[in-house]
């Protein structure tokens, strides 16, 4: 299998979906700062959804799980 294909394989896992659907979820939601600065409108939040998938896909032994929780750890929006 290429990279390519598994890359794929993973982001049409059920794995990978779900982890795709939360975060959507991050996009959708008002707490979470998934803006990504770029030259390409992103009106949609379809680029901070692709960076983590796409690195993720390339990352296959690691805790995708832990890896979506960290990145809502880190985009969380604090308020005061």
């Amino acid at each position: 299998m290429t990279n390519a294909q598994s890359k794929q394989a993973f982001i049409t896992s059920d794995e990978g979906i779900e982890l795709r659907k939360q975060l959507e979820a991050l996009v959708k939601s008002p707490d979470y700062n998934t803006r990504v600065y770029s030259l390409v409108s992103d009106s949609d939040g379809s680029l901070f959804v692709d960076k983590h998938m796409s690195y993720m896909s390339s990352h296959k032994t690691m805790d995708h799980a832990q890896y979506v929780s960290n990145v809502k750890l880190m985009t969380k929006i604090r308020k005061k």
